[in-house]
């Protein structure tokens, strides 16, 4: 697991550009920071699948996914020192010894659990990079992601932000010519663009 945080961690995702047309840099900065900050991911959801914004500027949106500090197991591991001491108490001297004995010996995993844990948390935190430049009469619009809850918010990101595509029926009936696919253009959306 540790392997595949460092993987998702280090190789970042690039969408396919896409291309915004009477929109200003500036303005496609304010709709794309907002779509992010609201975007919550639960389907993977670990560490918390929020993003907060990082740094926003004309020319770049940099989103990253909200870690807590700490772990959950240092608080297990405290209210399992305190219920196994507290059951020992009633058993007598023995009592304590034998469960500070097994208290002693179960230490070690959940520290190791915990130290896991934050380390997952910071392996896997996402990160999302959007970056705008001006093109023709618009924006040219990329985006990079890091970390599972980024590449799952991608799905949504490509959804929204993509070249609209008329239904193969519209465009036969209206007699409009199928353009050939154009970079930022998903192949597969155009109606004959894909292989058949």
């Amino acid at each position: 697991m540790v392997v595949a945080g460092i993987v998702l961690r280090l190789v970042p995702r690039r969408l396919p550009p896409v291309q915004l047309h009477k929109v200003a840099p500036a303005a496609a900065s304010r709709l794309v920071r907002d779509f992010i900050a609201s975007s919550y991911e639960t389907d993977f959801g670990y560490p918390s699948g929020c993003f907060q914004i990082e740094r926003t500027t004309e020319t770049e949106v940099v989103a990253t996914e909200w870690v807590a500090k700490g772990s959950h197991f240092t608080q297990i591991l405290g209210g399992f020192y305190r219920a196994i001491l507290k059951f020992g108490a009633g058993l007598g001297c023995i009592g304590v010894y034998i469960t500070f004995c097994i208290a002693a010996l179960a230490t070690p995993f959940l520290l190791y659990a915990a130290l896991t844990e934050t380390l997952l948390k910071y392996l896997l935190r996402s990160r999302i990079q959007a970056a705008f430049e001006r093109a023709g009469d618009g924006t040219r619009l990329t985006f990079t992601l890091r970390g599972p809850s980024a590449l799952l918010v991608g799905r949504r990101l490509e959804r929204a932000f993509h070249e609209p595509v008329l239904p193969a029926r519209v465009t036969s009936l209206a007699g409009i010519a199928i353009a050939p696919p154009t970079a930022g253009t998903n192949p597969a959306a155009v109606p004959g663009g894909a292989a058949a």
